[in-house]
């Protein structure tokens, strides 16, 4: 009964036709390896990326300002360092099939994934913008440093994940949400 209701929510259609519709993108887009994420290169990458982001940078698409994105961005790197402790919301699917397509396979976040709850901000939500990019830039420190799986904490949607899937996700996350400010 828990996979028929876990297979049956909207926001798990949401992301599978999001899926879909990334599908000819697949094949020209250029693929990422999550040991990349592992290096200084990647942090300075990241952080002159994030200088011209500020609070009134805004997006191209999404409701989150830049603050709330940095806070969204936070939540889901901190949580898998330990920094932020969010509820499990996986199932048999997003732990196989969706973990499989969004990290293995997809080389990019396609547009339109559904969020699970834990990482959600609510867009009502006030966030300190110079907070949020100074733990983003704590987080990112300590996340580039985590070569080994065991130094990172199970994915609240995605289960287990090795410390080169937890690099390729970041990459591949991170990069999303900061072309989704022009960065």
């Amino acid at each position: 009964m828990k996979y028929k209701n876990a297979f049956f929510t909207p926001e798990l259609w949401h992301s599978f036709l999001a899926l879909l519709r990334y599908i000819p993108k697949y094949f020209v887009a250029k693929r990422v390896s999550g040991e990349a994420f592992f290096s200084a290169k990647t942090y300075r990458r990241f952080e002159g990326r994030l200088i011209r982001l500020n609070p009134s940078s805004h997006s191209n698409w999404g409701k989150m300002d830049a603050a709330q994105m940095l806070h969204h961005l936070n939540l889901s790197m901190g949580s898998g360092q330990g920094y932020y402790f969010l509820p499990d919301e996986s199932n048999f699917l997003s732990r196989s099939l969706i973990k499989w397509i969004v990290i293995d396979l997809y080389s990019e976040q396609p547009k339109g994934l559904e969020l699970p709850i834990g990482m959600a901000v609510s867009h009502e939500n006030y966030c300190n913008f110079d907070f949020e990019k100074t733990r983003f830039l704590e987080i990112l420190d300590k996340a580039v440093s985590s070569t080994a799986s065991k130094q990172w904490q199970p994915h609240c949607y995605f289960g287990i994940l090795s410390a080169s899937e937890w690099g390729k996700l970041c990459l591949i996350h991170i990069d999303y949400h900061l072309k989704q400010f022009n960065c």
